[in-house]
Formats: C-alpha cells, structure tokens, sequence
C-alpha cells in the first residue's frame, strides 16, 4: 500500500512543475488571509464530577489562497485551539486536541499549505484535523460534547482519531461526485521506522446522498499490526437526516487485545423549523476486558441566526460516565 501511494503522487507531482513553469510575480494573486473562528461555551455536568464551566469549541485562525496561475493554486491554515488551556480536564473529561495536555496549554489544532492542481491536491500537514474521520463519520459527529472518536477520553466508541499530525497527503479530482484521497502519516519520530500510519479512502459526495469506504493501517509504538475498514454513509432528506458508520478494527498481533474490537453508530437529525432542530444518536462498540460500551445521546438547538444558537444536550453511557452539557455556539 505505501508503494501504490507513493506511485499515486507521481502525476502530481509532474503537474506540480509543469503548472509552476513561466511564472512572474506580478501573476500571483492573493486572497486573505481571512480570519474566522468558533466558540461555543456553556456549562458541563459529567457523573461524580462537580458542575462546571466549559468550553466545548473555542478556536480561531487564519487562511487564505495564493493564485500562482490557471493549473497551481497554494492554500495554507494556521487555527489554534484555546479549549484545552480554558477548561479543567481530568480522567473523566476531555478537550480537543491529539493528547492529553498540561492544563493551559495551547494546542495548534491546524497548519497546514494544500497546492491545488487540475491533477488533485497534495497536502502538506503538519497538523491537521482528521479527514478520514470527517468524511466517513461527519454524519454521526454531530454533538457538541459527545463525539464518538478515539480521542474523547473514557467515552471514546470508535478507535478512528479525530486529529492527526505529520500527514503527507494527495486527493485526487472529482469525478461524478467520486474522489480518492490517500496519505501517509509519521507521528513518531523514534520508531526507526519513516511511516507509521498509511490510509486510504474513496468518497462520493453528490446531491442529498454521501458515502465513504476507507482503510488503515497502523504501525506504531504498542500498536505493531492493526488494520482498520471503515464506511460511512449520510442521506439528506430535507427535512430529516439519516447517518451511518461501521468500523472494523483487525489487530492481527493480539486478536483478544484491546485494539481489537468492532463499532458503529447511527444519527438522525431533522430540522424542526428555522429557529429549532434535533439530533438523536446511537453508538457501540464490543471491546474486550469489559471495555465495551454504548451511548445514546440527543441535542435540541435553538438557532438565532445561520452563526449563532443554544443548545441542550445529554449523554447516557452503559458503562462510563453520564453527561448533560447546555451552552451557546457562535462562529465568526
């Protein structure tokens, strides 16, 4: 898989010099960089925990576009996220951000530069959020403090991340709603070994229906042979939203492992009426050494505008802790 990835950069990268070839300064354009951001803050109740202050999103950054030319577009993000040196985190709670952080840390949750060319997109990241995990499960990951994703503490259903660093990345042109996007990922720098993670996903993206199949391979410290297949699958009815996603988790190391393990959830969502919407969704995984769990959690919305609105929401866990968390979100 890493040789067919390598292969796959080939083309853009021979797009990469020809689009880049003749250019004078005064033909580069530049759009931004444009400021925008999100904080949404409330209030968090977690089981056995006191009542506290939260800041569930609180990030903001800067982006813009470099026009070199028809065929070369460079794209660059630089968003810092300031949840983790808001809130108290402990064993039971959790804060955006890969890992578990000092209090008041900042933690750079994008940096990035894409170069666009009619050939597709080669990404250099050295931090960045998950796409895997925003194409194949956007349709679950709709709550404001219950996630799913790997990195959300004790609660976590999924093994898949929600953010990575050190990706080099390549996704391919549309075609009819169809993209393929593959990437390699070197998070450790002291495994003598230059890639640790290879991925790959294929997309469809059209009209009120989106669909995505992906598949990993992981090979790091504690972690020696794990495979991980994925899909994930959205239909927009106007009105109502239905998603799904299953992940299969192969840790041919250590079958009875912790890593070994199945998941899946599913979403509804319906837009009530301009002002009110729901979510209501349902998780599980069968982890061994009676590590499984499942979660039903819903959210009711009040929004003020297209930027701004309240929410209400609880979780309820088989196994870990409950929660109930309100706030409101607003984004610039």
């Amino acid at each position: 898989m890493i040789t067919t990835t390598h292969w796959a950069l080939v083309p853009l990268a021979f797009s990469l010099v020809v689009a880049s070839s003749d250019i004078t300064a005064a033909e580069i354009h530049h759009s931004g960089p444009t400021l925008s951001g999100n904080v949404t803050g409330g209030i968090l109740n977690v089981d056995d925990r006191d009542l506290d202050l939260w800041a569930f999103k609180a990030e903001a950054g800067l982006g813009g576009v470099y026009v070199i030319n028809d065929g070369l577009r460079i794209r660059y993000d630089l968003v810092a996220d300031f949840a983790n040196a808001i809130n108290s985190v402990d064993g039971q709670t959790w804060t955006p951000g890969a890992h578990r952080q000092d209090e008041g840390e900042l933690y750079i949750r994008t940096a990035r530069v894409l170069l666009i060319t009619d050939y597709g997109t080669l990404g250099l990241q050295p931090r960045v959020p998950s796409g895997f995990w925003n194409h194949i499960y956007r349709n679950i990951d709709v709550f404001e403090y219950n996630r799913f994703h790997g990195q959300t503490g004790n609660n976590s259903i999924f093994g898949q991340a929600e953010q990575v660093s050190d990706v080099l990345s390549y996704g391919s042109p549309r075609f009819g709603g169809f993209q393929f996007i593959g990437a390699v990922i070197t998070p450790s720098a002291q495994d003598n070994q230059d890639i640790d993670i290879v991925t790959g996903r294929l997309v469809y993206d059209q009209g009120p229906l989106n669909f995505g199949i992906g598949h990993t391979q992981v090979r790091r410290p504690g972690i020696n042979d794990l495979y991980r297949t994925s899909f994930g699958i959205g239909y927009d009815f106007g009105m109502v939203q239905l998603g799904g996603v299953y992940e299969h988790n192969d840790d041919r190391e250590n079958s009875d492992g912790p890593a070994d393990f199945d998941a899946w959830g599913v979403n509804v969502s319906a837009n009530l009426t301009d002002d009110w919407s729901f979510s209501v969704g349902y998780a599980e995984n069968d982890k061994n050494f009676g590590l499984d769990n499942e979660a039903l959690v819903g959210t009711i919305r009040h929004h003020f505008n297209q930027d701004v609105y309240a929410f209400l929401e609880a979780g309820r866990y088989d196994r870990t802790e409950n929660n109930v968390a309100a706030g409101i979100s607003v984004s610039f």
